[in-house]
């Protein structure tokens, strides 16, 4: 009896604990994804190598909310990339390079403040069989808003669901900036969403523009390129499902260049004043048990401005095509493959990529 009565009483004690730590939970989380890839050019040969986060970036991180009562929660989020081959950091050695913002929710909607990914880039991912991801593969080949823009010291809203509809916006108050009051002008980062969700298929129209400021290293790039003109881009995708089949369609309307400094993609350019560049993209992933099939087509089609004076408007198209198979809830293998046929300057120009890996999630 007494030991029952102790129980009851450690129990009582402990029950306002528990019921704290589930309304306040914070989560470790992460991304290890690792393959064996390579890639093949017409000038180079062929490499093979070790590549880290293929799939998904690998990756670990802190999420949390609090209950801030009627009906608001605090949320945070720090997430710090890294390079599983050789366990350096990713995002320039940054601790936190993925994201790093605290945040309030509720019947409002959610208001981040913080570094984090634009809405924009954010919402295109989901409408991509290849989730804008696996090198080439991904729609962020030919579809430069589809890649991951993540951007200090940015104000991000996003509207509750109203019968699937609802929209986003953010600004960058220093896109690239080591915080604290500025004097001079700095780089900025505009972007929006308008997102219609049901069931079996869903529609996004995405915004995303830069500001770089005189004297950057963005702003002396567009000079160099031919002139100093703001990049921006517009572009509508959807997705439609139909028993395990899901298929995919994307469309970006390019301007004057990326609103990332850097692009990754081959045979491109980075800044091209006066030139709208036209992305389109069509895929399907077919969804059976532990297997997802997944094949797409890209096509990039540049003209006007500066690329039709350097002779650089040759269109480039992208055909991919993918496996992944489940091994478990959070582990999984992946095998993938992308040609490349056509540079904006050479159409005879070519690229292989294809990798051979494995993600684990915890």
């Amino acid at each position: 009896m007494a030991a029952r009565k102790f129980a009851a009483g450690v129990a009582a004690l402990m029950a306002p604990w528990a019921a704290d730590a589930q309304q306040n939970a914070v989560t470790l989380y992460g991304v290890v994804d690792l393959s064996i890839a390579g890639f093949s050019t017409q000038e180079r040969g062929t490499a093979i190598n070790m590549q880290s986060g293929v799939q998904s970036g690998s990756r670990w991180g802190l999420r949390g909310s609090e209950d801030l009562g009627n009906g608001l929660r605090a949320n945070f989020q720090l997430e710090s990339g890294f390079l599983a081959t050789n366990g350096n950091s990713a995002q320039g050695r940054r601790l936190f390079g993925r994201a790093a913002w605290v945040g309030v929710s509720g019947g409002f909607g959610d208001l981040r403040l913080g570094r984090q990914t634009s809405v924009s880039s954010a919402t295109l991912a989901d409408y991509d069989a290849f989730l804008a991801s696996y090198l080439i593969t991904g729609a962020q080949t030919a579809l430069l808003p589809y890649n991951a823009n993540r951007a200090d010291n940015t104000v991000a809203y996003w509207s509750p669901s109203v019968g699937g509809l609802r929209a986003g916006v953010d600004a960058s108050l220093d896109y690239d900036g080591g915080g604290g009051f500025q004097t001079a002008s700095t780089n900025k980062l505009y972007s929006a969403a308008v997102v219609f969700d049901q069931p079996g298929y869903s529609i996004a129209a995405t915004y995303e523009g830069a500001s770089w400021a005189d004297g950057t290293a963005q702003s002396a790039a567009m000079t160099r390129a031919g002139a100093d003109r703001q990049p921006y881009a517009y572009t509508l995708a959807g997705r439609a499902t139909v028993d395990a089949f899901t298929l995919y369609a994307g469309w970006s309307v390019m301007r004057n260049g990326s609103t990332i400094p850097a692009v990754p993609s081959p045979g491109q350019r980075v800044y091209f004043p006066g030139s709208t560049v036209h992305g389109v993209m069509a895929g399907a992933a077919w969804r059976t048990g532990a297997s997802t099939v997944m094949a797409s087509w890209q096509g990039s089609l540049p003209g006007e401005g500066a690329l039709e004076r350097d002779g650089a408007t040759h269109s480039q198209q992208i055909y991919s095509a993918g496996y992944v198979y489940d091994l478990s809830k959070r582990t999984n293998v992946y095998a993938i493959y992308g040609y490349m046929r056509g540079a904006w300057d050479d159409p005879s120009w070519h690229q292989s990529q294809y990798a051979v890996g494995m993600r684990h999630r915890f």
